[in-house]
């Protein structure tokens, strides 16, 4: 979650503008919500580039939220893990060790369509326990035939791709960069509103 706090730039733009009047009060609100969709562009724009992953990609699975509530908005970054199978091309082969996806070879893994028709990248829970590769969602539960066996084919888990690194860079980047952009988008409209009085 990036928070910023903006009233010096709303104050430096106000000036001596009665900060109660609808008008002004608009401006701010329009001026915060191209403010957050900027942030939200910057956003996708970095971890797409860092994690070689697509912007539409991340859009497909609602990584970035953006709410807009009175004077007061709020920019969610989701960062957890993303289907593997999503993060690029994936190359593996029944005879090697293990699945590579976007340069990275994942020991033990294997790109097959084992719950539905789509293929996606699995590995055995028993062996990624010592593996410790960063996983979609929780294993899936045994299968009624599968008496419950915690060893040999299932339990299977869905490989994710970790974007954790992304939040703290992201944050002390983009504060700077939204602090002026606040000031510009604000005094733009402001002197729309003027303008038009």
């Amino acid at each position: 979650m990036i928070t910023l706090n903006l009233d010096p730039a709303v104050t430096q733009a106000l000036g001596d503008l009665d900060r109660l009047s609808g008008p002004v009060q608009l401006a701010c609100k329009r001026a915060l919500r191209k403010l957050l969709i900027w942030l939200r562009r910057q956003v996708l724009q970095h971890v797409a580039r860092d994690s070689g992953v697509t912007q539409k990609t991340f859009q497909q699975y609602q990584r970035v939220q953006v709410q807009l509530q009175g004077m007061e908005g709020r920019l969610w970054l989701g960062l957890n893990p993303l289907p593997l199978h999503e993060a690029g091309r994936v190359s593996w082969r029944p005879a090697s060790r293990g699945a590579s996806v976007a340069g990275t070879t994942y020991e033990g893994a294997f790109y097959r369509a084992i719950y539905g028709t789509t293929r996606k990248v699995w590995i055995r829970s028993a062996r990624n326990r010592p593996l410790g590769h960063a996983t979609y969602h929780k294993p899936r539960r045994y299968r009624a035939f599968s008496g419950g066996v915690d060893h040999g084919r299932f339990p299977v888990e869905l490989l994710g791709m970790e974007l954790d690194d992304a939040e703290d860079e992201l944050d002390s980047r983009l504060h700077r960069q939204a602090q002026q952009r606040f000031a510009t988008l604000l005094t733009q409209e402001l002197n729309f509103v003027l303008q038009t009085l």
